[in-house]
């Protein structure tokens, strides 16, 4: 995976917790056996160990760990690792008669005994109503974490995260378990079926270690309050032991028996979104401040550290700069969630998404972009708006419970090619000009300060078929009418999403401050439909693009007059995602291009900029390339069709136009 879209990098396959190695004796108090619903008491001998040594003491429910420095694969890295002191640990004990599909939830305490390196736990008694000596009986065990509910195990993990650093010491709620072992009665021990096959203890969440990193060429805070978004992971929840038929020795079915908390599941109105998405469940982090530990971001001069975290602008990767990133990770650890049991979706997999509140700090910079009123100001003053819900992360890669995984939160966001057009006329208030007039009110030399406030300044000029083609290129006619675009052709995809379809950029390159660059696309919408979803700028699928990027990947949602509307307004509207958004393209369009997810937005989140469909003046004074489109002018229209180069001699033909800023923002 590239480390730009999802650091991922696994630090600690050694988690799987090494508490193994146990043997089941017991000694009955009794050869009678006991009355239905008496509490019995058995002499138990069982022993587990781990390898884990230096120890200190810590709390008595949650499982605790120390953080060690390892050498794994020639690369020297921090992962937690299990350090346990306490005299005794407390567990959850499930037993289950299979004869009688009878089970019952008893609490129990292991002792914990250090021989040289290795701690070993054991377990004396344990106190039930059922009789273990009547049935085919087996036995699971869970350690480090939870409150036992009547007969379920309630966890909630904890949330307010801190940095990880070599040797700190830290407890987690996140349980470790057993699989279910096939216990006998021989004489007046009760034994393991199979004593060759140790009886291991093993963790059930995912340990994440959050970093931050700012790749903005602005200085920057983010809220140290995140949200977490998924339908594979959570915080809060419980074991509910509906044990059935299929438990058998070594079954590893705790995570089977796990249940999300409901009331952090998120509300949803359309059971077919629902359906390829799977549910998702929210969980609230929030990165603790520890004043006696540099984290390596901007402290010096900043007076709410308690709720931010500040970094310096990001001055290129050839380029040396300071406090632009954490050097320590928060961790967290979650609990999986079986999203396939909310879900019919062949193709569903995990989708998990980070979002923050980040803002600008620069003092200059006070005029927000999705604003239409930001283009009658300097763009040296402008700035995006990031501050609800900006997408910090993402990720549908299968993580391995007892694993840890290094995360990086990225700040990044360019000025956006729909910033660059001059949208301070919009809709009706546009205008239609002759070609010089066009360009000289574009480029500043005839000046309008009524109508066209700010282009004397000259920093604007008419944009480039490189420009503004694919900014608005689409296929709506060809989705309309399920009708093969270039060598693809649309596939039904389902119900509230209609047909799909992907496309590369036009004229075989895109203009990118300069750089010429190649982009995919993918677009849906229902037939009949005035809207279209898509989500453009991907980098340009099939590695056709050795320098392509996805730092300009955006969701996009237009509403036409009509599905085939040749006049009248579009309405663009645009949420950035950046290389951020990593979601399989399984999911990709289903998670992203629904009313759904749109809803769930402020409207500053979204770009929001009304056009008009017909036919535009363009730029042919600026080429780059040898072989770049020089047209003089071309439609903004729903028809996907690749245009042609167009060259008029008619000086009194009047067209639209919309200046572009010549120079990015920021």
């Amino acid at each position: 995976m590239s480390i730009k879209v999802f650091s991922m990098a696994i630090l600690a396959s050694l988690l799987c917790l090494s508490c193994s190695e146990t043997n089941v004796d017991y000694d009955s108090n009794t050869g009678t056996t006991s009355s239905t619903g008496a509490v019995k008491t058995y002499d138990v001998d069982i022993e587990a160990s781990t390898d884990n040594s230096d120890n200190q003491a810590q709390t008595r429910a949650n499982m605790p760990f120390k953080v060690s420095e390892e050498n794994i694969s020639g690369k020297t890295v921090l992962y937690p690792k299990l350090n346990i002191t306490q005299q005794t640990m407390p567990s959850v004990v499930v037993l289950y008669n299979k004869t009688k599909n009878k089970k019952e939830v008893v609490e129990a305490n292991w002792s914990v005994t250090k021989e040289g390196s290795d701690v070993k736990f054991h377990l004396n008694q344990l106190s039930t109503t059922s009789n273990l000596a009547n049935g085919e009986w087996y036995i699971m065990a869970f350690m480090g974490g939870g409150e036992k509910k009547g007969d379920d195990l309630e966890v909630n993990t904890e949330t307010t995260i801190n940095v990880i650093e070599k040797g700190k010491e830290f407890t987690t709620s996140c349980p470790f378990a057993t699989t279910w072992r096939h216990i006998v009665k021989q004489g007046n021990k009760l034994k393991l079926y199979d004593e060759n096959k140790k009886m291991v203890f093993k963790p059930q969440g995912v340990f994440l270690v959050l970093s931050l990193e700012n790749r903005v060429g602005l200085n920057t805070k983010v809220n140290r309050e995140l949200t977490l978004e998924s339908n594979a992971f959570c915080s809060s929840g419980s074991y509910k032991f509906n044990v059935g038929s299929n438990v058998s020795d070594d079954a590893d079915l705790a995570s089977s028996y796990w249940q999300a908390n409901s009331a952090n599941a998120i509300s949803r109105s359309s059971s077919i979104y629902e359906k390829y998405n799977a549910k998702h469940y929210t969980t609230k982090i929030k990165l603790n401040y520890e004043s006696a530990k540099d984290d390596g971001s901007l402290r010096q001069g900043q007076s709410d550290l308690g709720s931010y975290i500040y970094f310096n602008s990001y001055k290129g990767a050839s380029q040396a700069a300071s406090k632009t990133k954490t050097n320590r990770g928060f961790l967290l650890c979650l609990m999986p969630v079986d999203y396939k049991k909310t879900s019919n979706y062949g193709g569903i997999v995990n989708e998990t998404l980070l979002f923050g509140k980040v803002d600008v700090t620069d003092p200059t910079r006070t005029n927000y972009t999705y604003d239409k009123s930001v283009y009658a100001t300097n763009p040296n003053t402008w700035k995006p708006f990031m501050g609800n819900r900006y997408l910090l992360a993402s990720f549908s890669d299968d993580l391995k419970k007892g694993s840890s995984y290094d995360v990086t939160l990225r700040i990044v966001r360019p000025t956006l090619p729909i910033e660059r057009l001059w949208a301070y006329r919009q809709g009706n208030a546009m205008e239609k000009k002759r070609r010089a007039d066009a360009e000289g009110i574009a480029e500043g030399t005839q000046t309008d300060n009524t109508n066209y406030p700010s282009l004397n300044s000259k920093l604007y000029r008419l944009p480039k078929y490189s420009e503004f083609i694919p900014i608005f290129n689409n296929p709506k006619v060809q989705l309309n009418k399920n009708q093969q675009l270039g060598t693809g052709h649309p596939a039904y995809i389902g119900a509230e999403y209609g047909y799909a379809i992907t496309s590369d950029s036009h004229g075989d390159y895109v203009d990118i401050n300069g750089q010429q660059r190649k982009f995919s696309n993918w677009f849906c919408s229902k037939q009949g439909n005035r809207v279209m979803y898509a989500i453009m700028y991907f980098k340009a699928f099939g590695g056709i693009d050795a320098n392509g990027t996805n730092n300009y990947k955006v969701a996009v949602r237009m509403t036409f007059p009509t599905p085939e509307a040749t006049s009248g307004e579009i309405k663009v509207e645009t949420y950035y995602l950046g290389p951020n958004y990593n979601l399989s393209m399984n999911v990709a369009g289903y998670y992203m291009c629904h009313e759904e997810f749109w809803k769930r937005l402020d409207q500053k989140d979204i770009i929001v900029r009304t056009f008009q469909l017909g036919t535009y003046w363009l730029n042919t004074k600026n080429a780059t390339n040898p072989y770049e489109k020089k047209s003089q002018y071309n439609d903004l229209s729903p028809n996907g069709i690749t245009q042609n180069e167009n060259s008029t001699r008619n000086k009194f033909i009047k067209h639209y136009f919309i200046p572009w800023l010549k120079s990015p923002a920021w």
